[in-house]
């Protein structure tokens, strides 16, 4: 499958997400421009001659009566070290995460969680496919923003049956008149033996662990214009297992549509 070919059902399904927020309960939209370094990732093949990759993200979550949902899409280019050609020039990611919550359907409390409930994730990307489910929900902490978690049984292409813990975050502070806004998630998922992502028949010896934490500033707010609305700031890529160790800087902009 190649990247058009790829890319549209996933742009076509973000459009199909999008189009009913004005009927949500709560919905964000957003994209996402980011210039990054470094990037010489083999295992997901983020790894380009120079370390240089563009992407452009498109991001929408929304809650509704009986739950929530969050999709996004990555479009990324660069000078892929990628043998197959379909892929050394661009490559598309995408995910939908979806989710109910016992809480507003049963009235159910898990202690510790604000929403709580069944959670699945689809994965597909240029050569890749993961299928998730669990459970998972928001905390319940005294502080400003959402922080939550979700634990899923996932089916992956390369590691076959594993795990994987989602934590997520998104908090709001301000440091004089500026506010800033952090976000991101950290993925960790059992890895197999020799970390070798097709030794599907042996046991899990160590984690695989990616994150993308971004620290980013209110653009216009403090200048008087509407807050939330135009973002800036840095998204650090971090992926770490026993046979890689990549960290790679991301220059950052958002601009919110809502």
């Amino acid at each position: 499958m190649n990247l058009r070919r790829l890319a549209v059902p996933l742009l076509a399904l973000g459009a199909l997400l999008v189009a009913p927020a004005a009927r949500a309960d709560f919905a964000t939209t957003n994209v996402q421009l980011l210039q990054g370094w470094n990037f010489h990732d083999k295992i997901l093949h983020y790894d380009t001659n120079s370390g240089a990759m563009t992407t452009v993200t498109i991001n929408h979550f929304s809650t509704w009566s009986y739950g929530d949902n969050f999709f996004f899409v990555d479009l990324y280019q660069g000078n892929f070290n990628d043998p197959d050609a379909y892929y050394n020039k661009a490559k598309a990611y995408g995910e939908w995460h979806p989710r109910l919550d016992f809480t507003k359907m049963f009235g159910f409390k898990m202690p510790g969680f604000k929403t709580f409930g069944p959670a699945a994730e689809l994965n597909l990307g240029s050569g890749y496919y993961g299928y998730l489910a669990g459970v998972g929900g928001d905390l319940d902490l005294p502080i400003p923003g959402v922080v939550g978690i979700n634990f899923y049984y996932k089916y992956d292409q390369y590691l076959k049956n594993t795990y994987q813990i989602s934590p997520y975050w998104t908090v709001p502070f301000n440091m004089g008149p500026l506010p800033f806004l952090f976000t991101g998630f950290i993925d960790v998922q059992g890895w197999k033996t020799d970390g070798n992502p097709n030794d599907a028949n042996n046991g899990f010896d160590g984690l695989d662990f990616l994150g993308q934490p971004e620290l980013l500033v209110d653009v216009l707010a403090p200048f008087g214009g509407r807050s939330g609305k135009l973002y800036a700031g840095c998204e650090y890529y971090l992926h770490f297992n026993k046979t890689n160790n990549t960290q790679s800087p991301q220059a950052m902009l958002q601009w919110n549509f809502d």
